[in-house]
């Protein structure tokens, strides 16, 4: 009996040397539009308290890991995706799209928290200047309310839709939901910081964080109208992160699986704040601040000088707290969704992300079914005809 090392290649009939180039052509064609399409999502979605919390990246890695899937229903009145928790951790929940993979995270604070306002009187948090993005959600077993924050790294449109809706562009982003329908309203942050609106203040730049956005922040903007959002982008301007943070400290600090939110009072407002850029009504004895960071990037990556330049700053210093003056004028802090003008300011300045890996998502979407079918023919035939035989 032959020897399998002995099996040589019999050129069937109908397939010649131009028909073997195709496939492997065909092949070659393939993987490189997979390779482009891997490309076009984020690095990898960290959080960071302490540690480095990794979100799984798969809804299958998720139930692995002791995650809780909280809807069987990809459209909700709430959000679209299927949203997952583990244990008591709120802080960082996240959203997976039809196909299972990770497509958004949202994170929910406490109603049951006080503040202070512009004239350093208490409030009941989150106030209503920063709704939207922070939105009502729902109850827990003890009756609190909780109000919740989402961001999806995709179009919302892709979320829940088993094909590329026409119009959209699939590939990676940042989309904060604005309102009950995050198909509609988000608003979308530009990828690069060159692009952003005015109304985003450039703040200073740290290590393993890059450079900090903060919305209209200036030391007349009244407290309660500190905007929940801010955006870290790397010394070539590419978002990397962004975050959240909130006035008041909320009873669940720290969750059962260890992640617990970042926690800063006036003398370590440094760690994220320009002290210079901030209101007076900050530095309130009993002001404070929390929040979450959520990285996109490698950390390593955003950096702030060349690497051979780079030295730790401190990250507290005393400060002055400056003197306020009344508001002279109002102040816009938040982005509200506006159907009739949806390429305004209160809409979102970029629509849609028409970056070149962006295309090459495009084009492998329309492309792959075709090649997939070319492939099982081509092989259909090469089995018919036995390529191989003994």
């Amino acid at each position: 009996m032959r020897s399998l090392f002995t099996m040589k290649l019999r050129q069937p009939p109908g397939l010649d040397l131009p028909l073997l180039c195709i496939f492997t052509l065909i092949n070659l064609i393939d993987r490189t539009i997979q390779n482009r399409y891997d490309q076009d999502r984020w690095d990898h979605i960290t959080i960071r308290y302490g540690f480095w919390y990794d979100l799984p990246t798969y809804q299958s890695t998720a139930f692995k890991e002791g995650y809780e899937r909280l809807n069987d229903v990809c459209k909700t009145d709430l959000y679209h995706g299927f949203l997952f928790r583990r244990d008591d951790n709120m802080k960082a929940m996240p959203i997976y799209d039809l196909n299972g993979n990770l497509a958004g995270i949202q994170s929910a604070i406490p109603s049951n928290m006080r503040g202070y306002n512009s004239f350093n009187e208490t409030i009941d948090l989150p106030p209503l200047e920063i709704m939207p993005p922070v939105l009502k959600g729902i109850r827990d077993s003890n009756g609190i309310l909780y109000y919740t924050v989402t961001a999806y790294f995709k179009h919302p449109r892709l979320i829940c839709s088993p094909v590329t809706p026409k119009g959209v562009l699939p590939g990676r982003g940042l989309y904060i939901q604005m309102g009950y329908d995050p198909e509609d309203d988000f608003y979308h942050i530009p990828r690069d910081a060159t692009q952003l609106s005015p109304l985003w203040r450039k703040g200073n730049c740290r290590p393993q964080m890059g450079t900090l956005y903060f919305m209209n922040m200036s030391n007349q903007l009244p407290c309660e109208k500190i905007y929940p959002l801010f955006l870290l982008y790397d010394m070539e301007g590419n978002l990397g992160a962004f975050g959240w943070v909130f006035q008041g400290r909320p009873n669940n600090f720290f969750s059962d699986d260890g992640m617990g939110w970042f926690h800063l009072t006036p003398p370590t407002y440094p760690f994220l704040y320009d002290p210079a850029m901030l209101p007076a009504c900050m530095f309130n004895e009993n002001f404070q601040v929390f929040g979450i960071h959520v990285y996109l990037q490698e950390p390593n990556k955003l950096l702030c000088e060349p690497i051979a330049h780079v030295k730790q700053k401190p990250t507290t210093q005393r400060l002055t707290p400056p003197t306020r003056q009344p508001p002279k004028q109002t102040y816009i802090t938040s982005i509200t969704h506006d159907r009739k003008r949806q390429n305004s300011e209160n809409y979102a300045i970029e629509a849609l992300d028409t970056l070149p890996m962006s295309r090459a998502s495009k084009f492998y979407n329309e492309f792959s079914i075709s090649v997939t079918l070319v492939l099982v023919l081509l092989r259909a035939l090469f089995l018919q005809n036995g390529v191989f035989q003994r």
